[in-house]
């Protein structure tokens, strides 16, 4: 009897172990792929989601034109660009990505004092003279020889003055917001972060904790070049770009090389995974990290990046954009949206 218990006992701490052993080897980041997704086949996966192009095809560009600030634009709570950089204009960018499904969209602009400038003096806080114009523009991409002449202006907007129609409303401070609403229409409905949880709730120095260990984990896979766990967790982000932003098969087998761009080249290394705070976005479902430098080529921009230098002496920098979120029914982070130069 005594032999049998001493065998049941055991029998349930060597589960338990197996248990806790198969818990500690989940990785920080897993994917809901129905398919196998390698390097060698993503590409070809992905090609399945490309469909002919219609009328209903819609591409929104904004773009903008800023005086003495730096910028940030986001849509529908999720920054899409970041201007930190010396010059006042902002050529188009496509911010259908961001828009999961027809109907009320937000864009949010938040404008910060030019502190540091490669030409002149910085200001520590936004002038008198501070203004940013955005314009919003839709597109028919079916039409894609007179797409730019056929546009249609959805918003045209100037930031707000004072009574004397002069000087920017928030001239002396440190930091301005401002959102403004509009309508779009498009042909398809993604689930975003609609059904993910929201982070907000949960104990904030647990999720920094878990935020860190994700970043670390695809920070490890991109310097160890690991391109088939890189692909196969990116895959469901990369769907969704190639049906919001009708990507063709021939872009899209485009794009291959410059997504195995930091595995193709051998001196590629990403720098340090350091100086950073953690952010909530898309209304507290997507978290993401950021660093805190005050570098206007690195504020606000993701911690995973690296510096190379081509065959032919080209100096290149690549910021690796990687926003998180928890699908409701999972306690494992997904990738949303993934990218460069965030």
């Amino acid at each position: 009897m005594i032999r049998t218990l001493l065998f049941c006992l055991a029998t349930c701490l060597l589960l338990n172990c197996d248990t806790n052993r198969n818990t500690l080897q989940q990785p920080p980041i897993t994917d809901s792929n129905s398919d196998k997704i390698t390097a060698q086949n993503y590409i070809q996966k992905e090609i399945g989601f490309v469909r002919p192009p219609s009328q209903q095809d819609i591409e929104y560009y904004f773009s903008a034109s800023q005086n003495q600030c730096f910028s940030e634009i986001l849509v529908n709570n999720v920054p899409v660009f970041r201007f930190f950089e010396d010059g006042s204009a902002i050529t188009p960018i496509c911010i259908n990505p961001y828009i999961n499904q027809s109907g009320k969209q937000t864009l949010t602009y938040r404008l910060y004092p030019q502190k540091t400038v490669t030409d002149g003096e910085g200001t520590a806080h936004l002038t008198a003279q501070t203004a940013i114009k955005i314009e919003l523009v839709g597109r028919k991409e079916s039409d894609r020889i007179n797409a730019y002449k056929n546009q249609k202006v959805v918003i045209t907007h100037r930031s707000e003055t004072k009574p004397d129609g002069k000087t920017f409303v928030a001239a002396g401070k440190d930091y301005y917001e401002y959102t403004i609403t509009f309508d779009a229409e498009v042909p398809y409905k993604l689930v975003g972060a609609t059904e993910s949880q929201d982070l907000s709730k949960l104990d904030q120095k647990e999720l920094l904790a878990k935020t860190e260990a994700a970043y670390r984990y695809y920070y490890n896979l991109i310097n160890a070049k690991k391109m088939d766990d890189y692909f196969r967790l990116g895959f469901q982000s990369d769907i969704a770009e190639i049906i919001s932003s009708y990507i063709d098969q021939e872009k899209l087998q485009a794009i291959e090389e410059s997504d195995k761009f930091h595995f193709l080249i051998p001196g590629f290394k990403l720098e340090p995974l350091e100086k950073y705070h953690m952010r909530l976005y898309g209304n507290g479902k997507i978290v993401c990290l950021e660093q805190t430098s005050d570098d206007p080529a690195l504020k606000n921009a993701s911690p995973i990046w690296g510096k190379t230098e081509t065959p032919n002496g080209e100096k290149i920098t690549k910021f690796y954009k990687l926003y998180l979120h928890i699908p409701k029914g999972k306690d494992t982070f997904e990738v949303l949206y993934k990218g460069e130069r965030f």
